[in-house]
Parts: C-alpha cells; sequence; structure tokens
C-alpha cells in the first residue's frame, strides 16, 4: 500500500521471529524511504541467514550498482543466477550493471532479460514471424524494427537505423504517435507506423534496442548519431514566435515523467533549479505536463511557455533549434536536443543514474554536444546548480 513507515515494525516483529524474508521486504521499505545503506544492510543479511535465498544477492547487488558500483554487482547478480536461473530479473540486474561499467557487449548478451519481468517501461509485441538476430542476410528484404520502449530511448538508438540500411535492407520503423512525425522528416527512406496501430507487411521484425547486441557495439564502435532536424520553415516559424530579444536562451526541464522507480532522485523543485537563472539569459519551458502551480512559478520568474504550440516532438525540435542550449534533467528532451546537436547540459543525480550515462564522466559517448553535472556523494543538487549557475554566468557574457 505504499505505507512504508508503517510496514517498518511488522516487518523487524517478523525478522525476530526468525523469518528470513523479511529481510527482503524491510529492505524494500527502507530502499523507498530513501534509507539505502540500511536497505543494503538487510538485502545483505537475508543471504547471510540464507544463502539460498537468490534474492538476497540480487537486491544486494542492484543496489551496488545504484549506489554506482556496477563492478562490484556483477558478483552478486550473477551468484543469483546460478541459484535461481529461472527469475529473468536477476540476469536483467546483472546485464544492466554490465552496461552502466561500460562493458557494453555482456551487457547486451544478458538484456534479452528486459522482456519477461514485470514492467510498465519494456513491452515485447507478439510480433508474427521470424526476428532478426544479424545473422540472415537482409538484402532487399523487410526489417521492422519497433520502439518498446521510452521515447528517449527510441531518440538515443534511432542511429541504428542506417546501419541497417546499409545491409540493404527495407526498413519499417513503428514508434509512438508523438515521434512519428520528427521520425518521418529525418528518415525519409524509412516507412513510420504508429506501433499497434498499423498492419506491415515484413520479412524479419527485431526491437530496437535488441540493435545495439546484433551489431556488437563496445563503448568505442558506438554508431555516430545523424544529426537530427526539422523543416527550415518549421525553424523559421519559430524564431518569428519567439523574437528576438539579444538575449541567450536556454530552455529548461526539472522533472521526468518516466515510471521507473529510481525517477524520484531524477527531478529538481522548479523553484530550486530557477536558482540558476541570471538577467541576461532568457529560459525557455521544455516541460510538457506543466501543473497550475508550475505554471505560476514559471510566469512569475519570466520563463516563456509555449504549450499550446506543440502537439508532438517534432514541434518541441523546432522551438529547440532556436535555443542556444537546454539543461534538464535526464528526459526524453535531453535525448532529443543532443540529436539536434544542440549544447545540453544534463543533471545527473548520483543515486540511481541511468545506466545510459556510464560512471564517473562528463561527457557522453553517445552525443558530442552533451556535458554532463554529477551530484557528488552528498546526493544533493545546491553543488550541481551552483556549477550550472557559474557555467551559465560565462555563457551569457
Amino acid at each position: 500500500l505504499g505505507e512504508f513507515d508503517n510496514a517498518l515494525p511488522y516487518l523487524t516483529k517478523s525478522i525476530s521471529l526468525g523469518y528470513t524474508e523479511s529481510y527482503l521486504s524491510r529492505g524494500a521499505a527502507l530502499r523507498s524511504l530513501g534509507r539505502y545503506s540500511e536497505a543494503m544492510e538487510d538485502f545483505a543479511m537475508a543471504f547471510i541467514k540464507n544463502p539460498s535465498l537468490a534474492a538476497g544477492y540480487s537486491n544486494y547487488g542492484n543496489s551496488l550498482r545504484e549506489f554506482g558500483m556496477p563492478e562490484l554487482a556483477i558478483p552478486f547478480c550473477q551468484i543469483a543466477q546460478s541459484i535461481d536461473p529461472k527469475d529473468p530479473i536477476h540476469r536483467l540486474n546483472e546485464s544492466v550493471s554490465h552496461l552502466m561499467a561500460g562493458d557494453l557487449v555482456p551487457g547486451w548478451e544478458k538484456y534479452d532479460a528486459r522482456w519477461f519481468y514485470d514492467s510498465e517501461v519494456s513491452f515485447k509485441p507478439n510480433w508474427p514471424g521470424p526476428e532478426y538476430d544479424g545473422t540472415q542476410d537482409v538484402t532487399n528484404k523487410t526489417v521492422m524494427v519497433y520502439c518498446e520502449q521510452g521515447f528517449g530511448d527510441a531518440i538515443q538508438f534511432i542511429r541504428y537505423i542506417p546501419l541497417l540500411k546499409q545491409l540493404n535492407a527495407n526498413v519499417v520503423l513503428c514508434c509512438r504517435q508523438p515521434l512519428i512525425e520528427f521520425f518521418k522528416f529525418n528518415f525519409p527512406d524509412v516507412q513510420v507506423k504508429e506501433i499497434h496501430k498499423e498492419e506491415a507487411t515484413y520479412n524479419y521484425h527485431v526491437p530496437l534496442m535488441s540493435l545495439p547486441g546484433i551489431f556488437k557495439t563496445t563503448i568505442n564502435t558506438i554508431p555516430v548519431q545523424p544529426v537530427l532536424s526539422v523543416d527550415d520553415n518549421d525553424v523559421a516559424k519559430w524564431h518569428s514566435i519567439l523574437g528576438n530579444t539579444g538575449k541567450k536562451r536556454v530552455g529548461i526541464v526539472w522533472s521526468s515523467t518516466r515510471v521507473a522507480w529510481t525517477t524520484r532522485f531524477r527531478n529538481i523543485p522548479l523553484e530550486k533549479l530557477l536558482s540558476i537563472k541570471n538577467d541576461s539569459i532568457e529560459f525557455v519551458n521544455l516541460e510538457y505536463d506543466l501543473s497550475q502551480g508550475d505554471e505560476l512559478t514559471l510566469n512569475h520568474n519570466g520563463v516563456r511557455i509555449f504549450k499550446d504550440h506543440i502537439k508532438n516532438f517534432y514541434d518541441t525540435a523546432g522551438l529547440i533549434k532556436n535555443l542556444d542550449l537546454v539543461v534538464a534533467v535526464d528526459t526524453a528532451i535531453v535525448h532529443l536536443s543532443a540529436s539536434l546537436g544542440i549544447p545540453t547540459w544534463v543533471l545527473l543525480a548520483d543515486y540511481g543514474v541511468d545506466w545510459r550515462w556510464f560512471m564517473k564522466r562528463d561527457d557522453s559517448p553517445f552525443y558530442p554536444s552533451v556535458r554532463l553535472f554529477r551530484q557528488d556523494q552528498t546526493n544533493t543538487w545546491e553543488p550541481v546548480l551552483d556549477k550550472v549557475k557559474s557555467e551559465l554566468l560565462i555563457l551569457s557574457k
């Protein structure tokens, strides 16, 4: 029921009566309360008390990964798999740990586990016919690629479509409606359809996020993202709407709508993010789902809002092409901005960072225009925002 505080005394009582699996439940409750070190102690106690309890090793390993120690996480995930090879979450935890560590090939090999656990993010449609695995000759064959995860994932990994085209494949791309116009413009030689909505004729099908593994991508062979864009007339339309203030224009995003548990760590209170503002910069809102309170705060701080002009990612891309910089938490917008070649500063939490940004680096091998601003071990946003504010003062001169 989400009543974690109320649950703790009952779980503690259960543990005192010798019920080892309650260490897992109490650890999960503590994790949800942000008491991560205590949660890890409980996960460790679970496998200390019961060495055959796979979930104890898996939860402990996953917590190490969320703390930014993916290399240390891997052996615990492997032990969990050796005990309980049928549970896909242990395999997935190992996969993501490899990916976060930048050891991509073994990460891709086990990334198929994403299909086999209960998730609101990833889904695998039951397409008929053979799945492309990289071994088939696709010359003059039609390969249907479908985007199975979030909008940001689709934008980030769309770079694999040209690689399929280089194999002389005909490509049909299935994605969700808000991306269709943007992808149609940028890939005119690809048939773009809404996923689940239209029938497609094809020889093979493949999920977009399986292509990195199929092409055996390492951190040094990540395909260069083609610089995406929108029609010049649409860029000019946004230029006319924005007008000319003579100031640098910076787009901002402060919250993520993703359903992943770690999303809560990515978000920054709007008022706190606005502390980076200075009089030489014009802020532009890029947040799509605004509350009434957000709108009042933005208006009070002179941040421009254009929600009535935006229906999809193509519209947002036209606006972003008129900006000098985007400053945002980890959302689809940073992938959109970076794919357009716009300087993009991504604000990253220390805990629960997404594997796509790897560890201990302030750049991204996926996007040349990205800079990463990471929290330190205090898990607070103030040092990050102080650094961004200083960098913005330099930019505005």
